[in-house]
């Protein structure tokens, strides 16, 4: 057998075994591990960030058509559990209307819903620092 072939033999376990950024990614910490860092999510709609602060403000980046809206989280409280958060924050559409929403991590299916208007779903992608916050990409 060549040296080539053998060496490569070595290798076809790490081939088998999951990639690392989805067994990194794939349980979405709960809410209390997110304050102080930004989140980072796609759902249907393209990318968003939020972050919780720990004085229970946050900010919140939506890209609005082709803009980017950093939206100020007014209030937020964490369910029980840690997989619940409930919020408040002003509209992208009327500064002077404020929305109250909820996010919920779904543990098995690797998602975060979010109900405001309507029910969106979002895939968790990991964490940025807070500075990021205020930026859609």
């Amino acid at each position: 057998m060549p040296a080539f072939a053998r060496r490569s033999l070595l290798f076809v376990p790490l081939l088998a075994a999951p990639s690392v950024r989805a067994a990194t990614w794939s349980a979405i910490p709960p809410f209390r591990e997110w304050i102080g860092r930004t989140a980072l999510l796609r759902g249907e709609g393209g990318a968003a960030r939020l972050l919780l602060r720990g004085d229970g403000s946050g900010l919140m980046a939506v890209r609005l058509f082709f803009f980017c809206r950093a939206l100020p989280v007014l209030a937020w409280q964490i369910e029980g559990d840690g997989l619940a958060v409930r919020y408040r924050r002003v509209s992208a559409l009327d500064s002077n209307r404020v929305i109250a929403g909820e996010a919920q991590i779904l543990p098995q299916e690797a998602q975060v819903v979010w109900i405001e208007s309507t029910r969106r779903t979002a895939a968790f992608e990991g964490f940025a620092g807070p500075e990021l916050a205020g930026h859609c990409e």
